[in-house]
């Protein structure tokens, strides 16, 4: 809770992978790689509830085991193309019925492939979120390449990209959203949302195996 409002961590961690088999369960630097984002969750302070909305049973006994709350996710809800804002308004439905329900002021949806970012990543985005009353807040890296290296390419000739200083890409760390504004929207990158800077060892999105490895590199130092 942050200033009497109720904040709930929404982890989606759904079976199936495609580039990545079983990746949420998958070895990260001795521990499964959902476990690092269950500890960014239950580490932040303003974070009231955590939950895990997955359609593994053996996701669920893990996330059940660290004392977050287990959404059993619909099979409707759990293939390639499902959509993770359908994910999102179904498990608030769920929770609403259960003893964790009740009204949410911030929703923070933390993608297990990002096992990198911390706890006062999380905190600093919801407090970041609440102090600025934005819309949301999304979590930003700077590209793997400075602003030196980038050009724009016109009809195949290469020229000069302008003023790249500021550029940061989505690294799909954090998001922070209200509940009825992101469903409405159906995107955290609305009009008004803030970005939460972080550097690139923290933003990591694990989607290959050869990004699995190189993160695990990036943890040990």
């Amino acid at each position: 809770m942050i200033d009497g409002a109720r904040v709930l961590a929404l982890i989606p961690a759904r079976a199936g992978s495609q580039r990545l088999p079983g990746k949420n369960l998958r070895p990260f630097n001795g521990r499964p790689l959902i476990d690092w984002t269950l500890d960014a969750a239950l580490g932040a302070p303003a974070i009231d509830a955590v939950a895990v909305t997955t359609d593994d049973p053996a996701v669920a006994a893990l996330a059940a085991a660290r004392g977050a709350t287990v959404i059993d996710r619909p099979a409707d809800l759990a293939g390639a193309d499902a959509s993770v804002f359908d994910a999102i308004a179904h498990a608030l439905e769920v929770l609403a019925l259960g003893i964790v329900g009740g009204h949410w002021d911030y929703l923070v949806l933390l993608q297990p492939t990002s096992p990198l970012r911390t706890a006062a990543d999380v905190q600093g985005a919801v407090a970041l979120c609440h102090a600025r009353s934005a819309p949301a807040v999304v979590g930003v890296s700077p590209p793997p390449k400075p602003a030196a290296f980038h050009r724009r390419v016109t009809d195949g000739v290469i020229g000069p990209a302008g003023d790249l200083d500021d550029l940061r890409v989505i690294n799909g760390a954090i998001y922070v959203g209200r509940p009825d504004r992101l469903l409405a929207d159906r995107r955290f990158d609305v009009p008004g949302a803030l970005a939460w800077i972080m550097p690139a060892e923290r933003g990591w999105d694990i989607d290959t195996a050869a990004e699995f490895a190189a993160a695990e590199a990036v943890m040990r130092g």
